[in-house]
This record gives C-alpha cells, structure tokens and sequence, in this order.
C-alpha cells in the first residue's frame, strides 16, 4: 500500500480549506483485486436480501452494509499509517487519557460498499453543519473500480464544510470527482456531497468507511455483531477503531469511564 505520508500534511491541508482530498494511487493491483472480489463475492450472496428503510427507497443503488463483519481484509486498510496520520489530526480526542497520544481513539461509524444508480441529492453526513475548524466525522473512500460522471461518481461543493448550514440541494455549481481504481478520496462529513446519476449503467464500486470521534452513535451495534471469529484476528488498536474499548457500562456498579484504554 502506498502510504504517501510525506504528503499526509498537504492532504490535510487541503481538507481544512477545501474540506476533501483526493489521494491518487493509494491501494496497490493487488489490493483492489482482491477487495473487488470479496465485494463482487458478498453483492452475489446479499443479492435477494431486503434492507428496512433502504432497499424500498434506493432502489437503483447497489449498497453492502457492515463490511468489518465480513471479512478482515476490509478492515486491514484502515489502518495504513496515512489514514490515521490524517484521521488523528481531525478526529482524535486530545483528552483520551486511557490510550496513548500517538494512538488513534476515533472509532469506525459505518462502513459499507456501494455502487451508484440513481442521483443522490447533496446531503451532509454530520447530521448537523457546524463552523469552525473542528469536526466530528469523516469519510473514507476507495475506489475499486475508475468512476467517471457517467458511472455516478462523487460530487462536491468545495469550501461548504465550513458554512455552517444545511445543504441547499438546488445548488448548480458542484465538482465531479472522478476518480481512477485505487484512489482515496477524503472529505469532511459536514461537506456538501451528493452523487451522479449512473448512465453508464456500469457498476463501479467503492468502499466507504465513517470515521468518527469516539463519543458518537455509530450506524449499527458494532462490538455486538462482530463475528467471534474476526474478533480474535483484530489488534488492540482495532478493537478501538470498531468501538470495542468506548462501550457504555451498563450502569455505575459495572463502571463510570467510556473511555477505555487497551486494557480493559
């Protein structure tokens, strides 16, 4: 995996001005080829499968959920050292005392995979804009396969992460964002993104990993439906990532921290 940190500082300063960063040629043939297969492999065993509040409304969308339950290989890229040099600047709680400072205590929100069909209106995935230079979320996105305007790909509205308002979804002056197999893609939750609509009629697929502070709700009850047998594989710092060491105790007698460390 090519790591580029020694632009890991342009990266960031590019999320802080513009609120996204792409990182051309970040997974290797190897990689790609392997995770498309895993996503081609799932996509086939899912295909019949009915998600409550998604499947009756995206429709032409193609979408896998909970990737970190299917295979450790998808987790394994999260941890290169560019992405948690990027992701501890933003996200990391410089008040964490349980882990040390050079570690990552931001957890993993949501993590699926995706190919676009119809338009996806702009949107904000923080939930709520704010200003500011600080935020709470993050998404990480792999190119699997080239994406062009015609595939669906991304669009954006440079610089709205730091309007502090929710998304004016007639807004005309956005910015596709093509992308080659391989590419990294970076932005601020409180971006305002949307997506092509897929003439192509081609599936392009991309993974896409939530980054969030700790002290967020993830999407779904990760450290509860992980597999036994993914969880024996996962490092400590893993196991912080999928939210394993930021559990709620159950009530005072059982704990009073939230904030765990490797040790718990």
């Amino acid at each position: 995996m090519n790591s580029n940190l020694i632009k890991a500082d342009e990266y960031i300063n590019d999320l802080n001005i513009q609120g996204y960063s792409i990182i051309p040629g970040f997974l290797q043939n190897d990689e790609i080829h392997n995770l498309k297969s895993l996503v081609i492999n799932d996509a086939d065993e899912l295909k019949d499968k009915k998600y409550p509040g998604y499947s009756d409304i995206r429709k032409e969308d193609e979408q896998i959920f909970n990737l970190q339950n299917k295979n450790v290989d998808y987790l394994n890229i999260l941890s290169a050292p560019l992405i948690e040099r990027i992701l501890m600047k933003k996200l990391n709680d410089e008040y964490y005392p349980a882990l040390p400072d050079d570690q990552p205590n931001y957890i993993l929100g949501e993590y699926i995979a995706r190919t676009s069909g119809a338009k996806l209106r702009l949107h904000i995935d923080s939930w709520l804009p704010a200003l500011g230079d600080n935020t709470w979320m993050m998404q990480v996105v792999f190119a699997l396969e080239d994406r062009t305007e015609e595939d669906g790909c991304t669009i954006v509205v440079p610089g709205s992460h730091l309007s502090g308002k929710y998304t004016d979804r007639d807004y005309k002056h956005v910015i596709p964002l093509t992308a080659k197999a391989g590419d990294m893609i970076v932005w601020d939750s409180r971006l305002w993104h949307g997506a092509m609509p897929c003439v192509s009629k081609k599936k392009s697929w991309v993974l896409v990993a939530t980054f969030q502070r700790w002290w967020v709700k993830q999407r779904f009850d990760m450290p509860k439906s992980l597999p036994k047998s993914i969880y024996k594989s996962l490092s400590e710092k893993q196991k912080v990532l999928l939210g394993c060491y930021s559990i709620p105790p159950a009530d005072e007698f059982a704990g009073t921290n939230t904030r765990a460390g490797y040790n718990k």
